[in-house]
């Protein structure tokens, strides 16, 4: 899993770099695809963690910060003053949306599966 949250990280720098591109006068391209959401992390409650983290506990705040840089982004492209801005946090928004899907099939097949 640490591969996984490593690669994450990643995709989160490439997050940054096209927003500083978009900044800086560039443009991009948008992969248009539907997204599935298992809406496991809907439906999970959330605790205070003291000392460590296991492995569920990593899996189900994963979810839950991806599921709140979705709604960040969803809700920028809302107030985005022209289209290509727009159609950036849109982009933005489904990459959070496969991250989250990356974490929930996790979850499902380790956690779910097991108990």
């Amino acid at each position: 899993m640490k591969k996984t949250f490593e690669q994450f990280a990643q995709e989160e720098m490439g997050h940054k770099a096209k927003l500083i591109g978009i900044k800086d006068g560039g443009t991009f391209t948008i992969e248009k695809t539907t997204i599935t959401d298992l809406k496991i992390s809907d439906y999970l409650v959330d605790e205070k963690k003291t000392g460590q983290v296991n492995y569920q506990d990593a899996l189900v705040i994963a979810m839950k910060k991806e599921k709140a840089a979705f709604k960040l982004y969803s809700n920028l492209a809302k107030k985005a003053p022209n289209e290509e801005i727009k159609m950036l946090f849109l982009s933005l928004a489904q990459e959070e949306a496969k991250h989250k899907l990356r974490f929930e099939i996790e979850y499902d097949e380790y956690v779910l599966k097991e108990n």
